[in-house]
C-alpha cells in the first residue's frame, strides 16, 4: 500500500501529453495549443481613431478655443490618401484609420461645429484618441503560446490575424466499464439485491465537467473473469480506461486479474487513503487504465484525486489538479492516524476563512454527501482527531471548483510536475 503522493506522483508522471491535431478555431475554445502562434500582421494595421469626433495635427490644438475648417469625413472602412493640411480637420469615426499629416483625434464630445468649421473646446495632446499601428499586436508577436488553454479573448485575437484552424492537443478518448452481479441499467427496476448502475453516469459527468468529450459507457460486465477481461480488451481501445468494482479482495473481484491477462502493467494497487483505499492503475503501453471502487463515494473521490489530473496532463493542460482553498473546520472529527482522508464536508462563509462542516454520514455509499457544491478536506495521514477551529485545505469538486483559490493538495508533489497555481 502507498501513500496519496506517492500514487498521485506515478499517475502523473505516467501520462503524457497526447498528440496534435488541427481544429476550427471555434472548436479550439478550452483546448490546449500544441504549438507557438506568432503574427504575421499588426493589429490594427494602421493608426486609427478611438473616438467619434475630428482628427487633427497636434500642433492646431496646443490650447483650447482653435477654430479649423473642415475639409472631408472618413467613414469606417474608407481611407483618405491626401494629407491633412494645418487649421484644418477631417471627421472621423471610431475604427478609422488616421488619414496622413494628422496624429490627434479631437472627442466629438470637445468640439462644436458651425458650418464648415470646428472648434475645439480643450487642448489636446500628440496621439490623444489615436490606436497606434501594432498597439495591439506587433508583426511577429506570439499571441499564444505551447500549452496555453484557448479562451475566448484567444479566439478573437486569432481570428484577428485571420487564422481559422489552428493545432490543439488531441483530447483523450475515455471507456468506462462497470462490473458486478448486482447491477442493472439505469432503464431496468432492480429487484432485491440489486443497485442501479450510478456509476458510469457519475463518472461520465465528471468527465464532462472536465472539460472532455463524453466517453463510451460500455455494457455491463458480470463478474467472471472470462467476461471482465474480454470487455476489457474490448475498452482498450481507448486513451483511458476507468473500471468499478472488482478491484478489491472478495472471492469475485477479477479486474486486476483481468488487467494482468490483456497485458496491463500494473504500478499499485491499493492506496493509504479512505475511502477509496482498493485502487489499481497501468499502464499498456501509452493507454492508462484506472480500476477504481465500486462504492460511488469511493469511486468519484479518486476520479477527482488521480483521474482528473491525468486527463488534463493527457489534454495538454498545465494546471492539473482540482482547485483547493484553506478552511476551517467547524467540527471536531475522530479518527485514527494511518489514512489520509478525503472528508465530505459542507462550506460555509466565515468570518476569515470558510467554514467546513463535515457530513454526518462519511459512508463510501452516502452519494449525497458529494452532491450540492461540497467539498472534500483533506485530512492528513499523520493526524489523528481533528480539533474544531484547525485549518485545512479542502478540495473542490463540481460546479464550485472556479471559485476555489488555489492549487496546494500535496503542495510538494504538484510542485513538482510544475504546475501552475
Amino acid at each position: 500500500m502507498i501513500s496519496v503522493g506517492e500514487a498521485l506522483r506515478i499517475v502523473v508522471e505516467t501520462a503524457r501529453p497526447l498528440g496534435f491535431e488541427r481544429v476550427a478555431l471555434l472548436d479550439a475554445c478550452g483546448r490546449v495549443a500544441a504549438e507557438d502562434m506568432t503574427s504575421s500582421r499588426a493589429v490594427p494595421a494602421a493608426d486609427n481613431s478611438a473616438m467619434d469626433g475630428f482628427a487633427v495635427r497636434a500642433e492646431d490644438v496646443a490650447e483650447p478655443g482653435a477654430r479649423l475648417r473642415i475639409v472631408g469625413s472618413i467613414p469606417a472602412g474608407s481611407v483618405r490618401g491626401e494629407s491633412l493640411a494645418r487649421g484644418t480637420a477631417v471627421k472621423i469615426f471610431t475604427g478609422s484609420v488616421v488619414p496622413p499629416g494628422a496624429d490627434t483625434v479631437v472627442r466629438i464630445e470637445d468640439a462644436e461645429t458651425a458650418g464648415e468649421h470646428v472648434t475645439v473646446t480643450i487642448a489636446h495632446p500628440r496621439g490623444a484618441n489615436v490606436r497606434l499601428a501594432g498597439e495591439d499586436i506587433a508583426v511577429g508577436a506570439t499571441v499564444v503560446h505551447a500549452g496555453h488553454e484557448i479562451g475566448p479573448a484567444d479566439v478573437g485575437v486569432l481570428a484577428s490575424l485571420g487564422r481559422a484552424a489552428i493545432a490543439v492537443h488531441r483530447q483523450p478518448r475515455i471507456a468506462i466499464l462497470s462490473t458486478g452481479a448486482e447491477l442493472v441499467e439505469i432503464d431496468e427496476a432492480p429487484g432485491p439485491g440489486q443497485v442501479v448502475n450510478s456509476n458510469a453516469y457519475a463518472l461520465a459527468a465528471a468527465v464532462r465537467e472536465a472539460g472532455l468529450p463524453s466517453p463510451l459507457i460500455l455494457p455491463l460486465v458480470r463478474d467472471r473473469f472470462e467476461d471482465i477481461r474480454a470487455r476489457l480488451e474490448e475498452a482498450a481501445e481507448a486513451d483511458v480506461v476507468l473500471s468499478t468494482g472488482g478491484v478489491s479482495v472478495g472471492e469475485y473481484d477479477f479486474v486486476k486479474e483481468a488487467l494482468d491477462a490483456i497485458g496491463v502493467e500494473r504500478l499499485f494497487w491499493k492506496v493509504a487513503q479512505k475511502p477509496g483505499k482498493p485502487l489499481t492503475f497501468g499502464h499498456r503501453g501509452p493507454r492508462l487504465f484506472f480500476g477504481l471502487p465500486g462504492n460511488p463515494v469511493s469511486a468519484l473521490v479518486c476520479f477527482s484525486v488521480y483521474v482528473w489530473p491525468a486527463l488534463r496532463r493527457l489534454a495538454g493542460h498545465a494546471r492539473l489538479h482540482l482547485p483547493s482553498e484553506r478552511a476551517v473546520l467547524g467540527a471536531p472529527v475522530r479518527r485514527k492516524p494511518g489514512l489520509t482522508e478525503f472528508l465530505r464536508v459542507h462550506l460555509a462563509r466565515g468570518e476569515r476563512l470558510p467554514v467546513a462542516t463535515p457530513f454526518r454520514s462519511q459512508s463510501s455509499g452516502v452519494l449525497t454527501g458529494l452532491a450540492g457544491g461540497a467539498g472534500l478536506l483533506v485530512a492528513p495521514a499523520d493526524r489523528g482527531a481533528l480539533e474544531a477551529g484547525g485549518e485545512f485545505d479542502v478540495l473542490r469538486p463540481g460546479p464550485f471548483a472556479a471559485a476555489a483559490s488555489g492549487s496546494v493538495l500535496l503542495g510538494a508533489t504538484v510542485a513538482s510536475h510544475g504546475e501552475t497555481c
